[in-house]
C-alpha cells in the first residue's frame, strides 16, 4: 500500500492543477490583442479592465487606434529581447513558455453557445483607401477553445505566432503594426473608430466562468 502512496499523491496534485486551470477559482486571466497576459486573483474585476485602462492613455473611456497600436507595439518591444526590431523563434518560445504559458494550455470541452453566426469583417488601410473585405467567421466558442483562445477577444490560440501570416518564423515591426490594425478593425465591428470597454465581448473564460469571475455579458470596471 505504501508503494502506491507517491503515485496517489502525484495524481492528486495533477488533478488539483487541472482543476485550478479549468475552473479558474484562484486566478482570472485575460490575454490582450497583442498577446500580453493580465492576471488577477480574488474579488478583483476581470483583468480586461486593467488592460483597457492602461491602454486608454487619456482616460476618456474610448480606445482609439493610436492608443491601441501604441499599447500593442509596447508589448512587441518587450518581447523583442535583443532589440533587433523583430520577434524571432527564440523570442517567441520565450513568450510561450515564460510570459504566457496559457498559450500552450489544454482545451475546455463545453456545449456550443446558441445563436452564434458568422459575420463579415472589413479590413481597411490606415487611410481607408483601397480597403479590402475579408470574410471572417466570428469565433465560435464551441467544443474546444485552446491556448489563449480561452482568454482573449479574438479566439487566437497563440496571438503572437498568428502575426506571422507569411510563415517566415520572424515577425517584423511592420508585420506587427499591420496585425494591430487588423485586430483593431476586428474589434471595432461598428466602425466607430474607437473601442469602449462595455462594447467588447466577454472572453470564453469569462463567459463560462473559467478563470473569468463568472460575469457573463458586458465588462465592469
Amino acid at each position: 500500500m505504501r508503494a502506491f502512496l507517491p503515485i496517489l499523491l502525484l495524481s492528486a496534485v495533477g488533478a488539483a492543477a487541472v482543476a485550478q486551470e479549468t475552473h479558474g477559482d484562484q486566478e482570472k486571466i485575460f490575454i490582450a490583442p497583442s498577446g500580453e497576459p493580465f492576471r488577477v486573483s480574488g474579488d478583483q474585476p476581470y483583468p480586461i479592465a486593467k488592460w483597457f485602462a492602461a491602454a486608454d492613455k487619456n482616460g476618456d473611456g474610448k480606445l482609439v487606434f493610436a492608443e491601441f497600436e501604441a499599447d500593442f507595439m509596447r508589448f512587441f518591444d518587450k518581447l523583442d529581447l535583443n532589440h533587433d526590431g523583430a520577434i524571432d523563434g527564440v523570442e517567441r518560445t520565450h513568450y510561450e513558455n515564460e510570459v504566457a504559458p496559457e498559450t500552450l494550455g489544454s482545451s475546455w470541452t463545453i456545449e456550443s453557445r446558441e445563436n452564434e453566426e458568422a459575420e463579415d469583417v472589413d479590413f481597411g488601410s490606415s487611410d481607408d483607401q483601397g480597403a479590402t473585405t475579408i470574410k471572417k467567421e466570428k469565433p465560435k466558442y464551441g467544443s474546444n477553445p485552446i491556448g489563449a483562445a480561452r482568454f482573449d477577444l479574438l479566439g487566437m490560440p497563440e496571438p503572437v505566432a498568428a502575426m506571422d501570416t507569411e510563415l517566415r518564423g520572424r515577425i517584423s515591426r511592420s508585420v506587427a503594426e499591420q496585425a494591430a490594425r487588423d485586430r483593431f478593425n476586428l474589434l471595432d465591428g461598428s466602425h466607430r473608430g474607437y473601442l469602449t470597454l462595455d462594447a467588447l465581448p466577454p472572453t470564453f473564460a469569462q463567459d463560462h466562468r473559467h478563470g473569468g469571475g463568472g460575469k457573463k455579458g458586458r465588462h465592469r470596471r
